[in-house]
């Protein structure tokens, strides 16, 4: 199972770079151990406003100019 995580310190992982503030997914072992050594935090939870898709633009009707 993978876990999602925001890194709360600068971290390599296979071979990768990563920073403070980069979400990552990783294992749940590794994600349970950066958590354990303070490297990593919980990715919070999406709001719900995050899940709702954008609204659907009204259609506009452009009038003619009079000739």
């Amino acid at each position: 199972m993978k876990t999602r995580l925001v890194l709360t310190r600068p971290h390599t992982h296979a071979g990768k770079h990563y920073q403070k503030g980069d979400r990552i997914e990783v294992d749940s072992d590794l994600g349970q151990w950066l958590l354990s050594i303070g490297s990593a935090a919980p990715e919070p939870s999406p709001t719900k406003a995050e899940h709702q898709p954008a609204p659907e633009p009204k259609p506009f009707q452009r009038k003619e100019p009079k000739q």
